[in-house]
């Protein structure tokens, strides 16, 4: 399905790495940026009028520029360093890095505020996560709010919608993956062993972890806290986590 992008830099970031069309309603300096920056990666301009991008862009709005992307499957081309990689579902994805030991995806269960998911997707990003997955119910997709929050991190981390969340970590357990699951009650992140093939769940601020999903997990992971409120925001502690997964493997 077509992603509608409407930040400046969140659009400059899924040029790089989709087919897609820029759509331009207004003329100034950073709209001129943005369509040299489609030319020469050979994207399809159109003009239209603001009322046509006022409908398109809906109630995230634009400022003069709206970016329908259509991400494509494999390595995106072009020569920007590292281009980024896309899988079409998570059998692909399993086969794909067969041969690799050390890996980290992430799960996110019930997270609907596409703000949240920005953040871990900018998060994600940084600490080259290699997949997220986003179940196809109870969770927000990947949209315009997201990809202007993410700051164009959307464009470079692979995500791949799952319709069944427990049989995706069943595939990932079977692919040699250790499931962690976020929860407040586990041991703390710093005294597991967090990495090989590592996959970690995590739940919605509010209820956590569905209880399927629990069951499906190998333990749980917490984070230490001294506050005084009682829990993290749900980007925050993914952050937390990813980088404890990169600092144990050095």
């Amino acid at each position: 399905m077509p992603r509608v992008v409407t930040s400046y830099h969140s659009i400059i970031e899924s040029m790089k790495t989709a087919n897609g069309c820029l759509y331009l309603s207004k003329n100034n300096k950073r709209i001129s940026q943005l369509e040299e920056t489609a030319k020469k990666k050979g994207i399809k301009i159109e003009k239209i009028t603001p009322a046509e991008m006022d409908k398109m862009s809906g109630a995230d709005g634009h400022k003069g520029a709206v970016f329908v992307e259509k991400p494509s499957a494999g390595p995106a081309s072009g020569s920007d360093k590292g281009a980024a990689l896309r899988y079409k579902d998570l059998k692909e994805f399993i086969a794909a890095r067969e041969g690799d030991n050390q890996l980290l995806v992430l799960l996110l269960d019930g997270i609907t505020d596409p703000h949240n998911l920005g953040a871990i997707l900018r998060s994600a990003d940084q600490f080259s996560v290699d997949l997220v997955l986003l179940p196809a119910n109870r969770s927000v997709g990947i949209n315009a709010t997201v990809a202007k929050v993410s700051v164009g991190a959307h464009a470079w981390v692979p995500t791949i919608q799952v319709n069944n969340a427990a049989r995706a970590l069943e595939a990932l357990k079977d692919a040699g993956f250790w499931i962690y699951g976020a929860d407040m009650g586990g041991s703390t992140a710093a005294a597991t062993d967090l990495t090989g093939k590592t996959c970690i769940v995590m739940g919605s601020e509010g209820k956590g972890i569905s209880r399927l999903l629990k069951e499906k997990c190998d333990t749980m992971v917490s984070i230490p806290m001294n506050g005084h409120v009682d829990s993290l925001n749900v980007s925050v502690a993914a952050g937390i986590l990813m980088y404890e997964v990169v600092r144990q493997r050095g």
